[in-house]
């Protein structure tokens, strides 16, 4: 009776106590982290570097690769070196985004528009000498590409886009 009658003379202030800090505290981290039990993972995203020996790859600077799986990066990239996507060349990893509820082959494709300007303009040749034209290699900073990572989970990307000549991105 007593807790009832303080709730009521607190509402008439227009405050009442409803939640402890330390649950307030914990719903908040919960919250904040954005992925729990019901979050469903879709793959990574990542970005890739080259470490290729050829001359006319090595002297691009700030040449990544921008690419998704569904497995783990480390797994993705163990035949680096035999593969033309990834140039025929091992390669670094430099960070990777592990993404929930959401499509991450779009994600990726998105990511592809936005430096599309700055894509990389090669041919390869597989050990067998077919030729192949990766189109997952882009011209840009690494700070440029976290920055549009920001821009697709803020999802104001659409109002940017990225100006290979000044290495910026600037509102459209």
């Amino acid at each position: 009776m007593l807790y009832w009658s303080l709730y009521k003379a607190l509402l008439n202030n227009g405050k009442a106590v409803s939640q402890t800090n330390k649950s307030y505290n914990e719903n908040f981290i919960e919250t904040f982290s954005g992925v729990n039990e019901a979050d469903v993972a879709g793959g990574f995203i990542y970005v890739l570097q080259s470490k290729s020996d050829k001359s006319e790859i090595k002297s691009i600077l700030n040449l990544y690769k921008i690419g998704f799986t569904k497995q783990s990066v480390e797994s993705r990239i163990i035949n680096a070196s035999d593969q033309p996507t990834y140039l025929m060349a091992d390669v670094k990893i430099i960070t990777t985004y592990k993404c929930y509820n959401l499509d991450v082959s779009k994600l990726e494709l998105l990511l592809h528009n936005f430096f599309g300007n700055a894509c990389l303009n090669v041919n390869v040749f597989d050990k067998q000498g077919n030729i192949f034209s990766p189109r997952e290699w882009f011209i840009a900073p690494i700070k440029i590409i976290e920055e549009a990572i920001e821009l697709i989970i803020k999802r104001t990307i659409v109002n940017y886009s990225y100006d290979f000549g000044s290495e910026r991105i600037v509102l459209k």
